[in-house]
C-alpha cells in the first residue's frame, strides 16, 4: 500500500514522526480520513480518537487535544496540544478532571472560565472513551 510522510507534534514534543498508511482524525464535522496522495487541505482538530496505521501494517490509536493539520504535496503535518496512546492514559486521573471541569462549569464564574471549565471536560471525557475502548 502507498505511503505517506507524516509529523505529529505535541506542544512540546515530538509524538511521531514516518511513513504512514492512514490517519484518521476527529474534527467538527466527525471523524477525517488520510491516505496516500491526498490533496492538499487545513482542518481544525478537536479532542477525541486518532487512530493512524503505520508503514507495517500496525495500528496505533491515540487521545489528541484541540489542533490542526495541514497536507500539502503529500506530507501531513499534526499540530496538537497534547497526544497519547490509549495504553498510556492514566484512567483515574481522567475521572478527576472530568469531575473536576463539571465543578468547575456549575460555579459559573465568568464565561472564560466556563469555557475553560469545558474544553477540559471534553478531554476528560474523550480520554476516558479510548481508555475504555469505545
Amino acid at each position: 500500500m502507498n505511503t505517506f510522510y507524516t509529523k505529529i507534534f505535541e506542544a512540546d514534543n515530538t509524538f511521531f514522526k514516518g511513513e504512514l498508511e492512514s490517519v484518521i482524525i476527529p474534527t467538527v464535522d466527525g471523524e477525517y480520513g488520510v491516505w496516500a496522495d491526498h490533496e492538499n487541505l487545513v482542518v481544525a482538530i478537536i479532542p477525541g480518537k486518532m487512530t493512524f496505521r503505520d508503514a507495517e501494517g500496525e495500528t496505533y490509536e491515540a487521545f489528541v487535544s484541540d489542533g490542526m493539520m495541514r497536507i500539502e504535496d503529500g506530507e501531513v503535518l499534526i499540530l496538537v496540544d497534547s497526544a497519547e496512546y490509549a495504553d498510556e492514559i492514566d484512567i483515574s486521573r481522567a475521572k478527576e478532571k472530568e469531575a473536576a471541569a463539571k465543578e468547575a462549569m456549575l460555579q459559573k464564574r465568568s464565561m472564560h472560565e466556563y469555557t475553560l471549565a469545558e474544553s477540559s471536560l471534553k478531554r476528560a471525557i474523550a480520554r476516558i472513551k479510548i481508555k475504555n475502548g469505545s
